[in-house]
């Protein structure tokens, strides 16, 4: 008997770690300037996060002293997302945080000055993907070509998608006026 309840326990504990370790999540970028590649490490449930890189004097991976807020989208309760991308341009990593559920995202940029990572004033709207009925996700992408980011939001429940676009003259973000079809999975 005692054996058996051994055995539950571990099982027990062994599920519950499982568990916990399904809530983790990470992407990463790879900056040509210094040829590094970094990642970031999040608990989807919170939303706080850890920033790895490569020490090659020590030869290990070392987490960054200073990260993202622990909590980078205000208001959002459970699945925080992250993606990121790299601005070949100016030499800069660029992450976005968002709300799986609702959308509202804010993206963070490495503020020398104030040597933190700052959010930016300006964001995707509060509710980028209007009439979504599963989760949000967003994809960034740099255009090498333009100099440009860009992020598609997308519902994962049929593929709806919009993509955004950073408008200079009007310092906004702008949605594109022809996105990909509604049901893009749908033959036509």
């Amino acid at each position: 008997m005692k054996n058996i309840n051994l055995f539950i326990f571990a099982l027990l504990l062994s599920a519950s770690f499982i568990k916990a370790q399904n809530s983790v999540r990470m992407t990463s970028f790879y900056d040509v300037n210094d040829k590094k590649s970094y990642y970031i490490v999040w608990d989807i449930k919170t939303g706080k996060s850890l920033q790895y890189f490569w020490n090659g004097s020590v030869s290990k991976w070392e987490s960054f002293k200073i990260n993202i807020p622990e909590n980078p989208v205000p208001g959002a309760t459970g699945n925080i997302m992250f993606d990121t991308y790299y601005d070949y341009k100016d030499g800069k990593a660029y992450y976005i945080a968002w709300d799986t559920k609702t959308g509202t995202s804010v993206q963070y940029y490495w503020n020398g000055t104030k040597s933190l990572w700052d959010a930016f004033k300006i964001n995707l709207p509060a509710n980028p993907l209007p009439g979504s009925t599963g989760e949000i996700l967003i994809k960034s992408y740099y255009s090498t070509e333009d100099g440009k980011a860009y992020y598609i939001v997308y519902d994962t429940n049929g593929g709806k998608s919009i993509q955004y676009y950073w408008n200079g003259t009007s310092n906004t973000w702008e949605s594109f006026k022809i996105n990909l079809p509604e049901k893009p999975l749908l033959v036509q």
